[in-house]
C-alpha cells in the first residue's frame, strides 16, 4: 500500500510539474499577443489622428510596448537590462530601453530550450514600415513548442 501510494504521488507531483509548464507557456504567449495587439492599435488610432482633418492628437510611436496596454500585467518589473532581470525573480517581465527588447525570465528554466542555453527570453521591438513588431531574438522552444 505505501509504493502504490509513494509511486501515485510521484506521478501527481510529474503530472502538476508539467501542467505549471503549459501554464507559464499559455502565459507568455498570452502576453506576447496582448503587446502585439496594443501596438496595432496603438498604430491605428495613431493613423486615424493624423487623418482627421481638424489634425486631431497624434499617438507617439510607443517605444516601450508595456506602455500601449491599458493595464501593465502584474508581473511586469519595469525598465531593466539584461543583469537586473537575471535576479528578478521569476516570471518576470521588464522592458531594456537601451537595445529596445522585451525580457522574460521563466519560474523554471528547465522547460526552456535555446541555441546558446539561455536562461532568459528576449524579444526585439522594431519596425520597417507599420505597427511596431515583436520578434525573438533566438529560436527559443518551451516544452517542445516554439515561442516566437
Amino acid at each position: 500500500m505505501v509504493v502504490l501510494v509513494l509511486v501515485l504521488g510521484m506521478v501527481l507531483a510529474y503530472q502538476a510539474r508539467e501542467l505549471r509548464g503549459q501554464a507559464e507557456l499559455a502565459q507568455i504567449k498570452g502576453t506576447l499577443g496582448a503587446l502585439r495587439t496594443a501596438l496595432v492599435v496603438a498604430h491605428l488610432e495613431s493613423k486615424v489622428a493624423k487623418a482627421r482633418p481638424e489634425g486631431g492628437v497624434v499617438v507617439p510611436a510607443q517605444r516601450n510596448p508595456f506602455d500601449a496596454l491599458q493595464q501593465s500585467p502584474p508581473n511586469y518589473a519595469g525598465l531593466a537590462g539584461p543583469e537586473a532581470l537575471a535576479v528578478l525573480p521569476g516570471g518576470s517581465w521588464v522592458f531594456d530601453p537601451v537595445c529596445r527588447c522585451i525580457g522574460y525570465r521563466p519560474t523554471e528554466t528547465a522547460w526552456l530550450q535555446s541555441p546558446v542555453g539561455a536562461v532568459s527570453m528576449w524579444f526585439r521591438v522594431g519596425s520597417t514600415e507599420g505597427p511596431l513588431q515583436i520578434t525573438a531574438q533566438e529560436s527559443y522552444v518551451w516544452m517542445g513548442q516554439p515561442v516566437d
